[in-house]
C-alpha cells in the first residue's frame, strides 16, 4: 500500500475538525475545511463530516484535489462548499487555510444577520465581523461573494486573520495557515459570548 501524501497536513485538518465540533465551534448541520499543500494541491474535508460522523475522520477521509477539485486521493465525497474553500485558496495566495463553521453564540449574530463587534484585544487587528453578501447555500453564488468579501482585505490578511459572517447559515474564517483559521474562528466566538451576556451586566 502507498503511502498517504501529505499524511501530517492531512492528520492535523482531521485534528481540527474534531475540536471544532467538540468546542461547539460547529454542529451537526455542517462544517468543512480546507488548506493548500502545494502549487495547484488542496486538501479538504468530505462530505457529511459532522451529520453522519461528528468530525471524526481519518487523514485517509481527507480528500487531496487540484484546484479544479479533481479528487486525486482520499476516499470520500467532495462538500457542497468546497467550490469556496477551493476559490479562495487559488485566487488569494494570502490564505493558507479556510474553515466553514456553526459556531454555538455566533450563530445567534448569524440568524439575526448582524455584524459581531470586536469587543476584545483578540480581535482588535480584526475588528468588527462583518456580513458577507448573502446567497443560496452551496451556490456559485455564495463562492463569489465570499471570494469577493476577502479578495479587497489582501493587506489586512498579511496581519491577521478573519472571518465573515453567512447570513443565516454559518462563519467562513480564513488565515495564514489553518492554525490561524482556527484560531480567528474562537476569537470570533468568544466576541459573540461577550456581545450577548455583556448585555446582563
Amino acid at each position: 500500500m502507498s503511502a498517504i501524501r501529505y499524511y501530517e497536513e492531512r492528520l492535523k485538518l482531521a485534528t481540527f475538525m474534531k475540536e471544532l465540533f467538540d468546542r461547539k465551534l460547529t454542529n451537526a448541520a455542517g462544517g468543512n475545511a480546507a488548506a493548500r499543500v502545494g502549487d495547484n494541491l488542496i486538501i479538504v474535508t468530505p462530505s457529511m463530516m459532522s451529520e453522519h460522523r461528528h468530525g471524526i475522520v481519518k487523514p485517509g477521509n481527507i480528500l487531496l484535489c487540484d484546484y479544479d477539485l479533481n479528487i486525486l486521493e482520499g476516499d470520500g465525497k467532495l462538500s457542497r462548499e468546497c467550490r469556496m474553500h477551493a476559490m479562495l485558496l487559488k485566487k488569494i495566495p494570502e490564505i493558507g487555510g479556510v474553515i466553514h463553521a456553526h459556531p454555538e453564540y455566533t450563530m445567534v449574530f448569524v440568524a439575526a444577520s448582524k455584524p459581531i463587534p470586536s469587543v476584545t484585544e483578540a480581535t482588535l487587528k480584526m475588528g468588527e465581523c462583518r456580513l458577507v453578501e448573502q446567497a443560496k447555500a452551496y451556490s456559485e453564488d455564495l463562492a463569489e461573494h465570499v471570494y469577493d468579501f476577502f479578495k479587497d482585505k489582501r493587506e489586512q490578511l498579511k496581519i491577521t486573520g478573519l472571518c465573515g459572517l453567512l447570513p443565516m447559515h454559518g462563519t467562513v474564517a480564513v488565515g495564514k495557515h489553518i492554525e490561524q483559521a482556527f484560531s480567528v474562528v474562537e476569537r470570533i466566538e468568544c466576541d459573540a459570548r461577550c456581545n450577548i451576556f455583556g448585555k446582563f451586566i
